[in-house]
């Protein structure tokens, strides 16, 4: 079969428009559905643009939008808004949140992320309002965006030899309006630089700056402000304070609550010092009341000084631009001001984590409960959490990514718990007591079995003490050679054949005594409690002649003066005093046996 082209080609390019527009007015739907320009399109957006630099180094984006109907026109519905910047801040972006301005402690539905503005280069998110804003002549609507971005600050370090200190040079970058997709007839952008005091400072031409409360604001306004606008801008300050970016990698706080009423916590943090200048110390906010503060790192204390609620820690070593340090902070928190008792078995844990100007990329709140407590997993915020069990204790973990000082950090649920598990622990363990006792006195006055007595030979006896005897006798003569090769009295060869024939009997006594002893040892209690006697003497003699040899070469090497020298002595000497006494007590026993 012969396709014929001429025939089919006109179809075929007909076919093929058709699915192209259809395929485009899809896009235009998915692309329109969010921004609702028909509705938008009858309603006048003004937009304050305010731009905060916080001392740890967060930017913190204050977008607030007020709707009012256009002049003339016809009453809408406007059930979302889309609104964001330029694309290039995307990874910069932490957090953001939704509130309507005259109420800022009730938060909007999180809004849709990273839906695009239908066209490339921006970055926006999807407002939903909780019920449509009804626009009609004479009002408006107004609610505020967040957005939280980290990493927007930098700092250089320079030295003035002048003045014989530092000087710190930041550097932000920020988007300087808002993008929309609509136009906006006004845009009112304030910035407000760091809570630091400024030498110098270079600004966009076009701000005006004024001063509140002894600090430099800057304020522009642009009207109309076009859609789709994607402008950045740099801004640079000079100070002579320091300037701290700190980036937390990870925050691990570990609460625990026992049954006595105690509240222990420990705090444990790794953070990167992102700025050029030298970390030595970091300021923690710790709860009201804490108490009983303390800091160490993974070797060592470090030293902690308080100042009203705000800890500086000092670290052993300071950290440098990109280096990281951990350390852990512990306290405790008075009971009654964070746990509060409902009846007698309800209990409810109110705990927040403390103000910070930073974003912390891994956040984990983990609290122990006392023994017997279980936790009311719907009363439980924030999520997500996770309930770990054991055999008498549950745990209950928060974990929250890239918490920011605007995240929800009330950590918050309720428990029951008993009063007597107060005491279960005192009452396992005496009951444990109680039985082991009335174990160990059943066995006690059960019927003994009647003891087998060996009978030992008393030639074995007296060989062992007369052995042992001659043991002393030879280590005696050696100890008397030995003093007088030391003073030349007598020739070094015959101290050596001497010392080897004495060390020779030694060898061959104490062989014999071994065998000896093991024997006297399974004849009964009484005598290898003799036995033991002799082998404690005999291992603190051995120690003691060690601890001699070894204090007499420090001695002569110069490590210990004649005082000390004397006084170690003099104590080594009477515990060979003591160990020999106890020799002999053995032996003079064992002697006693024979008769």
């Amino acid at each position: 079969m012969v396709l014929d082209l001429k025939k089919t080609l006109p179809s075929l390019l007909l076919t093929i428009s058709l699915l192209f527009f259809a395929l485009a007015s899809l896009y235009v739907n998915i692309v329109t559905v969010y921004a609702k320009p028909d509705a938008l399109d009858f309603v006048d957006i003004q937009v304050d643009h305010a731009i905060q630099i916080r001392g740890g180094g967060l930017v913190v984006v204050n977008d607030t939008v007020k709707l009012s109907l256009k002049t003339g026109e016809q009453p809408v519905a406007v059930e979302n808004f889309l609104i964001g910047f330029p694309s290039q801040y995307k990874s910069n972006l932490d957090y953001c949140l939704v509130y309507e301005t005259s109420n800022p402690d009730e938060w909007f539905p999180p809004p849709e992320l990273d839906v695009g503005l239908g066209r490339i280069g921006f970055y926006a998110i999807n407002v939903l309002f909780p019920e449509p804003i009804e626009t009609s002549e004479n009002s408006s609507y107004s609610f505020t965006v967040v957005f939280v971005f980290s990493n927007l600050v930098s700092s250089t370090t320079q030295y003035i030899p002048e003045e014989q200190r530092n000087m710190t040079i930041l550097d932000v970058n920020v988007p300087i309006y808002p993008s929309l997709a609509q136009n906006v007839s006004i845009c009112n952008v304030t910035v407000t630089p760091p809570p630091i005091e400024i030498s110098f400072a270079e600004w966009p031409q076009d701000f005006n700056k004024t001063t509140i409360d002894s600090r430099d604001i800057l304020n522009h306004v642009r009207s109309p402000l076009e859609q789709f606008t994607r402008q950045s801008a740099s801004l640079r300050a000079v100070t002579m304070e320091s300037f701290l970016t700190i980036e937390a990698i990870e925050t691990r706080r570990e609460i625990t609550l026992d049954q006595w009423g105690n509240m222990f916590l420990s705090d444990f943090y790794h953070v990167t010092n992102k700025a050029e200048e030298t970390v030595s110390e970091i300021k923690i906010r710790l709860p009201h009341g804490a108490y009983d503060v303390s800091a160490r790192d993974i070797s060592a204390d470090l030293s902690v000084s308080l100042e009203g609620e705000e800890a500086t820690i000092r670290l052993r070593t300071a950290l440098k631009k990109d280096e990281a340090g951990k350390f852990t902070v512990t306290y405790q928190l008075p009971w009654k001001e964070y746990v509060y008792q409902y009846g007698g078995r309800d209990f409810e844990l109110r705990a927040r984590f403390e103000n910070f100007d930073w974003t912390i990329r891994k956040l984990t709140v983990t609290v122990t409960l006392p023994e017997g407590a279980e936790v009311q997993p719907s009363s439980a915020k924030p999520d997500p959490y996770n309930i770990q069990k054991s055999a008498f204790q549950e745990t209950i973990i928060f974990l929250i990514q890239n918490a920011t000082p605007f995240h929800d950090l009330n950590f918050d649920f309720k428990y029951e718990h008993l009063v007597f598990w107060a005491s279960f622990r005192p009452t396992l363990w005496t009951g444990i007591l109680a039985a082991v006792v009335a174990a160990i006195a059943i066995v006690w006055r059960a019927p003994k079995p009647a003891v087998q007595i060996v009978p030992i030979p008393p030639k074995d006896l007296r060989s062992f003490a007369d052995k042992y005897g001659d043991k002393k006798r030879i280590l005696r003569e050696l100890e008397l050679i030995e003093q007088q090769a030391r003073r030349g009295k007598i020739s070094r060869r015959r101290y050596r054949v001497r010392k080897r024939t004495l060390e020779s009997r030694v060898s061959v006594l104490s062989r014999d005594l071994t065998g000896l002893r093991q024997k006297i040892r399974t004849v009964g209690p009484r005598y290898a409690d003799i036995m033991r006697q002799i082998e404690v003497a005999e291992t603190e003699l051995e120690g003691v002649e060690t601890d001699i040899r070894r204090v007499k070469g420090r001695y002569r090497r110069g490590e210990v003066s004649t005082e000390a020298y004397r006084r170690l002595l003099h104590g080594y000497h009477r515990r060979r005093d003591r160990a020999k006494i106890n020799i002999d007590s053995a032996l003079l026993r064992l002697r006693e046996e024979i008769r």
